[in-house]
């Protein structure tokens, strides 16, 4: 029973890696405009500003980022910038790193499933399970 409690929650920790296990990805210059939208997209430009976008849209020669606004609506509210694309110097965007998530689950999975095993041994115990000592008279 604790073996399946044991997967169970290495199930729930591997879910959480591995939408935990980020990193940022440059995306090379050629490639700008190859997706008409990115989510988690990091622009900087030539004069040296940052900025980060929840998502952006492309166009031929230009990226149009929109950033959520903290405001109490019921709606979401954007903020939106627009720069041509010669004026990026590096983009990169958010994605998960699938090597870091695997070593990270792998290991910890190890960890369940080791300590699972040693809860079922010391668990069977190391003794004698005959049942009793005394025989049944003839009869």
């Amino acid at each position: 029973m604790r073996f399946h409690r044991g997967l169970r929650v290495a199930a729930c920790v591997l879910w959480f890696t591995g939408s935990g296990c980020t990193a940022l990805k440059e995306i090379p210059r050629g490639e700008y405009a190859a997706q008409p939208q990115r989510d988690h997209v990091r622009v900087v430009t030539s004069d040296g500003l940052l900025y980060e976008f929840d998502y952006a849209t492309f166009g031929a020669d230009s990226v149009v980022g929109f950033k959520r606004r903290d405001v109490e609506s019921r709606v979401d509210e954007y903020a939106m910038l627009g720069m041509p694309l010669a004026q990026v110097t590096n983009m990169a965007t958010r994605q998960v790193d699938w090597v870091r998530t695997g070593l990270v689950g792998g290991a910890i999975l190890l960890v369940v499933l080791v300590g699972a095993y040693k809860a079922t041994q010391s668990n069977s115990g190391g003794g004698d399970s005959g049942g009793g000592g005394n025989k049944p008279p003839p009869g």
